[in-house]
């Protein structure tokens, strides 16, 4: 910064005492004018943008004085104003004029334009804010009076210009791409640039907006949405059956439905009633729907794009589509995905691939809000499905496989702004910051990347910590390694930690402790308790007290060799407590007993449903390992032990005691025998008593108490969503992706 000051002072300086000589201003000597460019020439493109940012500077400090003195209290407000107006000077904004960009920013909300130094272009950050009643009612006196004569009534369409009221322009979706075509009008065409004012245009995107959205309504067979889910629905979320409102169908993480429509008798007579097809080029989709009054709102997973669906429940049809572009450069160790949504009232909440919390209004798809919760280029990433609660939304993060510090956060669902963050690698100071030797912590892992449940009357949140890193070699990171492995307790109004129970202390094997919890009340010794379910990834089930977090029992529930049982207090007694150089058998297999796919609670037969594998590996690690930013963080690895099949498998546990009850080997497809990677689905159970799953490229339905195969369709694509259930026009149905689709089943209408 120095070097830049100096050379802007010397050349301006320099520059003023030849703009003061009279000869120039009178004689006008070629020679002179000459010299005078040259100096010109000579200020660097650097030394202009350090005087615009000056000038800038200057500016809000001015206009800050007058207007704005409670943003200037906001260093924040200030700093990305200045960074992004560096931005502009160095033209990397071309598509707004400075009047136009220099009113934008200063507007409440900045426009959105704060994303633009995060790394977005100009077309992923611009959203607008003349979006009300309002700004329709202004906007559409001026479209009646100049454009329906060539757009037509309501935007259908005329002889002179194009239908309005469909999805996708030509000349571009995003408000940006409208707002330049009615700044600019369409070079050779009879659309001419209207004389209007900036905030004219804008209301006039909003309106244009307006017709697009409501023409795919009506184009669809539907009429308005009208979405509005209050937090007290989402709190008694499962009791209504047409809906599916949350991740695991209610806050209890149960995976649980009480229709009973389709049974055991007729489960066989299952048709498909319609397939959407989705524009993702990935064939592997993780999402679970959201469903509400008819609607089906469904994320396609992150390639170049991240998508979201709206989808009628009734026909299958397309409502609306938001795509956003991910950056290519965002790191993944384990694939590209997305597990779903969050809704609370009339907004949509995408935790989008590339770092950032996205509110979209869920009537339109058009974007409310958007936030970044964690910065990509240090290995953060995003796939997790929000869970809403209280007005507010919880997101956690990716990435335990570079040196990141994991965290989860809370965001104002109507304005977006941070409530609190829980860091799940506690720094100095902090409890837990002693179980990590000398700085490990700052790269400690603890990623986040799974949706946790929540209590209600205890107003406790209940989330699973990820692996440590590096994953696994412990030699730099002695000690537990807290909160890694395990499931924290939080207030969910504050975020603080209200209790914690780790499941693998200084993990060496990468065993995540990301599961979704359940959430029970059953009585074990005659005492009634409030406990919390957990098939955890080492290979043991665990009961705990989820009022005070107290280990209640245990039990392996596939076979493993890394631990001789757990202890009194539920603390794995280990076989062998680290993981040499040389490779080394290991059960469960690398990629544990179960990982991300939840399991399904029926709480009317005391039965939790566990998809799981059964498998070897081997484990080593390498003799050094440094963490640099973005870049993988493992301690060497693991790897499949190809010569000993690595299989599905579905269990049924008691819920109390994790005594088996039954076992059923689904179809299998092994997707990357070289990585282990199988492809099937978590679980859904029935009020009918019934599991539903997909596997090896197939749905399936089994008999809840017996585990025997009731139904069975290959529908040949990855299975890897769990089915959902829900009433369409008061008929049960099951709603599973597969391959690029969604598929939905019902029973045959009566004649």
């Amino acid at each position: 910064m120095g070097t830049f000051h100096f050379t802007l002072n010397q050349d301006t300086q320099s520059l003023s005492e030849v703009l003061k000589t009279n000869t120039i201003r009178t004689q006008r000597s070629p020679l002179i004018i000459e010299s005078r460019n040259r100096l010109l020439e000579r200020i660097s493109s650097n030394s202009r943008i350090m005087l615009v940012l000056v000038l800038l500077l200057a500016g809000v400090m001015v206009v800050g004085a007058f207007h704005w003195s409670s943003l200037l209290h906001s260093t924040e407000g200030v700093t990305w104003r200045v960074r992004v107006f560096a931005r502009k000077a160095n033209g990397e904004v071309p598509d707004l004029s400075w009047s136009e960009f220099w009113q934008m920013a200063w507007h409440r909300g900045g426009f959105g334009l704060q994303g633009i130094v995060q790394g977005l272009s100009a077309d992923e950050a611009v959203n607008n804010p003349y979006d009300t009643n309002a700004d329709y009612q202004a906007a559409s006196h001026f479209f009646r009076e100049r454009c329906e004569m060539c757009h037509g009534n309501d935007g259908v369409g005329g002889d002179i210009g194009p239908a309005l009221n469909h999805l996708s322009f030509k000349h571009g979706d995003s408000d940006l791409a409208i707002y330049q075509v009615i700044r600019d009008g369409v070079p050779n065409t009879v659309m001419r640039p209207p004389r209007m004012s900036m905030v004219e245009r804008w209301q006039l995107v909003a309106y244009v907006r307006h017709l697009q959205h409501n023409g795919a309504n009506s184009a669809s067979g539907g009429a308005a949405l009208h979405i509005d889910v209050s937090s007290d629905q989402i709190t008694s979320a499962g009791s209504k059956t047409d809906e599916w409102l949350t991740y695991s169908g209610s806050l209890d993480g149960h995976r649980y439905t009480p229709l009973n429509q389709i049974t055991s008798v007729n489960v066989s007579q299952l048709r498909i009633q319609w397939v959407r097809q989705f524009d993702t080029p990935l064939p592997g989709i993780e999402a679970t729907p959201i469903v509400t009054n008819g609607v089906i709102f469904i994320t396609e997973p992150p390639s170049d794009t991240i998508a979201v669906d709206a989808i009628s429940a009734k026909s299958g049809d397309l409502i609306w589509r938001y795509a956003r572009k991910v950056p290519p450069n965002v790191k993944a160790c384990c694939g590209r995905f997305n597990r779903g949504l969050a809704i609370l009232e009339n907004h949509l909440y995408l935790a989008s691939f590339e770092g950032y919390l996205v509110c979209l209004d869920a009537d339109s798809g058009s974007v409310v809000w958007q936030t970044q919760v964690a910065d990509p280029s240090v290995g953060y990433s995003l796939s997790v499905a929000p869970l809403a609660l209280n007005r507010s939304v919880v997101v956690g993060v990716a990435g335990a496989e570079y040196p990141i510090r994991g965290f989860l956060a809370a965001y104002d669902g109507e304005t977006g702004k941070k409530r609190w963050q829980f860091d799940t690698i506690p720094g100095p100071g902090e409890p837990g910051n002693e179980t990590w030797g000398g700085n490990s912590w700052k790269t400690g892992g603890g990623s986040t990347w799974v949706t946790g449940s929540y209590d209600p009357v205890l107003d406790l949140l209940y989330w699973g910590v990820g692996n440590p890193a590096p994953g696994f070699s412990g030699d730099d990171r002695p000690g537990d390694d807290l909160y890694t492995d395990s499931v924290v307790a939080l207030h969910a109004s504050s975020g603080k930690l209200a209790w914690y129970f780790q499941f693998t202390p200084h993990d060496i094997y990468d065993w995540d402790s990301t599961q979704t919890p359940i959430l029970a009340d059953i009585s074990i010794g005659g005492t009634a308790r409030k406990v919390i379910c957990w098939a955890n990834r080492n290979g043991f089930y665990y009961v705990l007290d989820r009022v005070t977090g107290e280990f209640l029992g245990g039990a392996p529930f596939v076979e493993q060799n890394w631990a001789k049982g757990l202890n009194v207090k539920g603390r794995p007694i280990q076989a062998n407590n680290h993981v040499s150089s040389d490779w080394r058998l290991i059960r469960p297999a690398n990629g544990g007993a179960t990982i991300w796919q939840n399991a399904a609670f029926d709480p009317r037969r005391g039965l939790i449903f566990v998809p799981a594998t059964e498998g070897v590996g081997m484990s080593r690690k390498s003799l050094h390992v440094t963490p640099e930013a973005g870049e993988l963080y493992l301690g060497s690895g693991g790897a499949f032990v190809t010569s000993t099949k690595t299989v599905p498998v579905i269990r049924a546990l008691d819920v109390g005691t994790g005594t088996k009850k039954w076992e059923y080997f689904p179809p299998a497809r092994l997707e990357n025998p070289t990585a282990g990677g199988i492809s099937y689905s978590g679980l859904l159970a029935t009020g009918a008593g019934l599991v539903f799953g997909a596997s090896g490229q197939s749905i399936f339905a089994l008999d809840s108490a017996t585990g025997r195969e009731l139904w069975r369709v290959f529908l040949g694509g990855d299975t890897r969503a769990a089915p959902i259930s829900f009433t369409v026009d008061g008929r049960q149905v099951v709603a599973v992706s597969v391959g690029r689709g969604l598929f939905l089943f019902g029973l045959p209408s009566k004649p």
